[in-house]
């Protein structure tokens, strides 16, 4: 992977940790999935490899994470993304 494409991995994952682990007073559930939706629809154009190349990188990124609720949230953003078959 391209440094651009792991920044913008990094930055994917991110987005989905901070809306998943708002509180649900500062953005509803409802909202992160109007948020969320789009994006997981956009990345179904992707080929298998390239979703499969992407849930990797994802999940090298959750490995990264000390905080053990970042590092969840991170593990499952594949799965959240519908990243994986």
């Amino acid at each position: 992977m391209t440094p651009l494409e792991r920044t913008l991995a990094r930055a994917l994952t991110e987005v989905v940790i901070r809306l998943d682990l708002s509180d649900d007073d500062a953005i509803t559930p409802e909202a992160t999935m109007e948020v969320i939706e789009p994006v997981a629809v956009l990345l179904q154009d992707l080929s298998e490899q390239d979703r499969q190349a992407l849930a990797e990188l994802i999940n090298t990124i959750a490995w990264q994470e000390t905080d053990p609720e970042r590092h969840l949230t991170a593990w499952e953003t594949p799965e959240t993304l519908g990243l994986l078959p």
